[in-house]
């Protein structure tokens, strides 16, 4: 097997986030633009998560610069966490699209795909993908 083919697997060494983090940042968005507040309480009920796991991954995007916290304990995206955000979505809708109109997938089917790959396809393939639908 020659060196390309072989060392494929290590591209997804180079993805910036996580699945579960796309989760986190995909709850604080959710949460703000629902109640203008995210705390990790709140992060933890619509994740279903326990708090000491909620709190222990906050601590990682709040390092990563993802998130940032005020005085008061409240969450906000920081501006990359905020991209990396409006990037998956974006994914995440032109995959569902794609699932639901050319390949007659139901909905619920088209949106658990799209979850599973939004974070991990490159942008590029999003953007040829996009530009097919559009055609």
């Amino acid at each position: 097997m020659s060196e390309g083919k072989s060392s494929v697997w290590k591209d997804f060494d180079k993805n910036e986030v996580t699945h579960s983090v796309t989760h986190y940042l995909f709850a604080i968005d959710s949460l703000i633009k629902d109640n203008w507040y995210a705390r990790a309480v709140d992060i933890a009920k619509k994740l279903d998560i326990t708090p000491g796991s909620c709190s222990t991954w906050l601590k990682w995007l709040l390092k990563k610069w993802l998130a940032v916290e005020d005085d008061n304990k409240f969450l906000r995206l920081s501006s990359h966490g905020s991209e990396i955000v409006e990037k998956i979505a974006k994914t995440r809708n032109v995959f569902e699209t794609f699932f639901t109109k050319k390949l007659w997938a139901s909905s619920r089917l088209a949106k658990s795909n799209a979850c599973k790959i939004e974070h991990l396809i490159d942008e590029e393939i999003t953007d040829l993908l996009s530009t097919y639908l559009d055609h």
